[in-house]
């Protein structure tokens, strides 16, 4: 359901639908629990910092507006961690 959800999300050519099923996986199971939402969070931003380096004005920490929208490229770690974090808010409790 998640991944159908991941689809719905972004256009069927973005990349960003990828790690939007990636954030599905990080956090199945954990949606029930505050202490593994957070869990599943922080693995978000992890995988988002190792895939990209973070410029000057990246502070994943502070990323106030966590909006997506269906053209929304990962071309940066604070889209990557964006669409990854659709796929958290995705999973059902």
């Amino acid at each position: 359901m998640c991944y159908a959800a991941c689809q719905e999300a972004f256009e069927w050519w973005n990349s960003s639908t990828f790690w939007c099923q990636k954030g599905c996986d990080l956090s199945r199971g954990r949606m029930s629990d505050p202490l593994f939402r957070e869990e599943a969070d922080n693995m978000c931003k992890m995988m988002a910092a190792s895939n990209y380096a973070l410029k000057d004005f990246e502070n994943l920490d502070e990323v106030d507006d966590k909006r997506i929208h269906a053209t929304m490229y990962p071309v940066n770690a604070t889209n990557l961690y964006k669409a990854c974090l659709a796929g958290v808010r995705r999973q059902r409790y």
